[in-house]
């Protein structure tokens, strides 16, 4: 994926960036899917084309010319199939995706994705497992700062499986997008039987300046998911391309894991749990953290 700027809204958030650049090169673009179906919930798929590495000088301020509406997008139980709708959402960036409520996931069960779009044509598979059973909370200011606190999660693994982790965040009621967690991608192999990890704010490749830490003020929503192996390849290189990355735009040499066939990004099932923390009130609250139920946006 090295050779293509690419809208992966986990990974290049693009949302303020104005200004321009020049790349070297020429390729074709290339389909990229961002899909995910969770237990009990309707999948969700984006699809977008990469911005080729050109010699031309290019204007990144609108998008929309990368964004693919009109495909067919088929998802697969084994049992039934069900073509997707596409529709305009703002809760999500870019701010068109394909959905259906015809189709809830559902653990333990494999998922097929299929893309048609022109002369894209794409597959993938992928499972999702059991619901986590536990993970509790806390949140605790951070060193020699009345401003910012730290979430941390404390959860069991059980040592007789083989279990993958992922972490994901959303601050606000704004957007319905959740970012993964940066450095929240876990592999039992170096977990002991109860972990306490921090969960830190989706590394958005912005401008500004990155931090983990939340502000007093911040109403933040937690999903614990259990992955399968090729969904937590994929995080983990994501978390690798992110930690080595020193530009903004293009990856490292490390390149980024695709389940995608006949294109680049990932279709990932996930078992979750979700919690709402409200920082002011947990720092608060004698008993600790403070979960709330905060509607969907």
């Amino acid at each position: 994926m090295k050779k293509y700027l690419v809208f992966l809204i986990s990974a290049l958030i693009l949302t303020g960036c104005n200004d321009d650049f020049e790349l070297q090169g020429e390729e074709s673009p290339q389909l990229v899917v961002e899909g995910w179906i969770e237990d009990g919930g309707f999948p969700i798929v984006i699809l977008t084309r990469s911005l080729p590495i050109s010699t031309e000088y290019r204007n990144i301020d609108d998008l929309s010319d990368y964004i693919l509406r009109w495909a067919k997008v088929t998802v697969s139980d084994g049992t039934d199939s069900v073509v997707l709708t596409g529709k305009y959402d703002e809760g999500y960036f870019p701010p068109y995706i394909y959905t259906t409520s015809r189709l809830r996931g559902k653990a333990g069960r494999q998922y097929s994705l299929t893309v048609e779009y022109k002369d894209y044509y794409a597959t993938s598979k992928t499972t999702i497992p059991s619901v986590p059973a536990y993970c509790a909370f806390s949140v605790e200011r951070t060193t020699g700062s009345d401003t910012l606190f730290q979430i941390k999660a404390k959860f069991k693994d059980n040592p007789t499986e083989k279990n993958y982790y992922q972490f994901f965040t959303r601050v606000g009621t704004q957007t319905k997008q959740y970012q993964a967690s940066y450095l929240g991608t876990l592999d039992d192999d170096v977990l002991n039987n109860e972990t306490e990890i921090s969960i830190n704010r989706g590394y958005r490749l912005l401008f500004n300046q990155y931090t983990p830490y939340y502000s007093l003020t911040d109403t933040v929503s937690v999903k614990f998911a259990h992955i399968d192996e090729m969904s937590f390849r994929i995080w983990d290189s994501y978390t690798k391309m992110l930690s080595l990355s020193g530009n903004m735009f293009l990856s490292t040499s490390t390149d980024m894991e695709t389940n995608i066939n006949g294109g680049y990004g990932y279709w990932c099932g996930y078992g979750t749990i979700t919690n709402y923390i409200v920082i002011q009130d947990s720092i608060n609250n004698p008993r600790g953290v403070s979960l709330s139920i905060v509607p969907e946006p």
